[in-house]
C-alpha cells in the first residue's frame, strides 16, 4: 500500500497511527511492539538546551526522537537500535515526519562500535522493563525483556556516550527502582530529578522517571509533583494533565 501523501510504502503488516492530534504519524507493525504513552510522558520529561547531541538506546519505531523533534528544533538526533525490523521502521519514521537524525543498527553493549566517548550531551533511555516475560513475539519480547540488553547494559552505554555534566533521561517500573539507582551510581551518573507516574491518585506509582547527571555531586535533588495517568481508570479517562499533553505537546500548559 502506497500513501502518496506521505510518499511512503505501507507492508501487508504494517499500518500508519497519528498521535498528538496528527502533529507525528507513526508505521508500526500491526502484531509487533507498539509503543504507548510512556514515550510521551519521558519526552515531556525531557529538559535540555536547544542545541547538543543527543541519542535515543533502543529508539524502536522512532517514536521519542520524533516527539522530541518538535520540542527542540536545533538538536542533532541520533539513534540506535539492534532489530533490524525496527530498525528499518525507524528510518521510514523518521522520514515520513521530516526528522533529520542519523540512526545506526547496533548493539547497545557494543556502543564502542558506533561512537566516540563522551560523544554526547543527552542520552535519553526508554529501556527493557523486565528480566524475562511471556510475549506474543520475538520483537515484543526484545523490546520489553532483558533477552539482549539488561538495564545495566543501557546505563553503562549511558555512561560511555555522555560528556561530563552531560544528562541522561530515562523511564523505569517502580518495582526496578534500588535497581536502577545502585547501577548510575555505580556509573557516576548522578541522580538528581525525579517524577513518580500514577496509573490514578488512589494507586501506587508504577513507574518512576529520572534524570541524572554524569559526574555531578550528591546531593540537590527534586522529586517533582506526582504524574497521575487516569482521573477515571475504569472509563480510561485521563487526567486534565495527560489530556493536555495528549493534545497540545509540546506546548501544553497546566
Amino acid at each position: 500500500m502506497q500513501l502518496q501523501k506521505f510518499d511512503i510504502n505501507l507492508e501487508e503488516d504494517e499500518d500508519l497511527s497519528p498521535f498528538v492530534r496528527g502533529k507525528v504519524f507513526i508505521v508500526q507493525k500491526k502484531d509487533g511492539y507498539r509503543f504507548n504513552i510512556d514515550s510521551l510522558l519521558l519526552s515531556d520529561f525531557v529538559n535540555i538546551k536547544s542545541s547538543g547531541k543527543l541519542i535515543d538506546l533502543g529508539t524502536g519505531s522512532g517514536i521519542i526522537l520524533i516527539l522530541l523533534s518538535l520540542k527542540y528544533k536545533n538538536i542533532q538526533f541520533y539513534g540506535l537500535e539492534v532489530q533490524q525490523d525496527l530498525y528499518q521502521l525507524a528510518q521510514k519514521n523518521i522520514k515520513l515526519n521530516n526528522v533529520k537524525a542519523d540512526l545506526k543498527l547496533g548493539d547497545v553493549k557494543e556502543v564502542k562500535k558506533f561512537y566516540e566517548h563522551q560523544y554526547f550531551d543527552y542520552v535519553v533511555i526508554n529501556p527493557p522493563y523486565f528480566k524475562s516475560g511471556d510475549y506474543k513475539n520475538t520483537q515484543e519480547k526484545i523490546a520489553r525483556s532483558e533477552v539482549l540488553a539488561t538495564l545495566e547494559d543501557f546505563i553503562k552505554a549511558s555512561w560511555y556516550l555522555l560528556k561530563n555534566k552531560g544528562k541522561l533521561f530515562m523511564i523505569v517500573p517502580c518495582e526496578r527502582f534500588s535497581e536502577t539507582i545502585k547501577y548510575l551510581k555505580n556509573y557516576n551518573l548522578q541522580p538528581k530529578r525525579y517524577r513518580f507516574i500514577h496509573p490514578s491518585i488512589n494507586e501506587k506509582a508504577t513507574h518512576f522517571m529520572v534524570e541524572a547527571i554524569k559526574q555531578a555531586k550528591e546531593g540537590g535533588e527534586i522529586v517533582e509533583s506526582p504524574l497521575i495517568v487516569y482521573e477515571n481508570p475504569k472509563e480510561k479517562k485521563y487526567t486534565d494533565y495527560v489530556w493536555s499533553l495528549l493534545e497540545n505537546y509540546p506546548n501544553h500548559r497546566l
